[in-house]
């Protein structure tokens, strides 16, 4: 199963579009498992130092927001 892990902060200003953007995804694939992770409330991994983060089955894909188009991308990616 493919899994997407998005860190966020409840300090981040970026970190509502981060919400915007996973829910959309959401739509687009249902099999996909999604994690929302606030670090105020997970353990963080050695490779999390910024947010929002996202870790596309156990790896980092984007360091901040990427595009909806390019996110998309790398979901179906690993979905094939």
């Amino acid at each position: 199963m493919v899994t997407l892990q998005v860190y966020i902060a409840a300090d981040c200003w970026s970190c509502q579009e981060t919400r915007r953007l996973v829910a959309d995804m959401q739509l687009l694939f249902p099999d996909v498992s999604f994690e929302l992770l606030d670090t105020a409330q997970t353990p963080l991994p050695d490779y999390v130092f910024a947010v929002p983060t996202y870790v596309l089955n156990g790896r980092v894909i984007s360091l901040g927001n990427p595009t909806r188009a390019v996110l998309a991308q790398k979901l179906a990616a690993a979905q094939a």
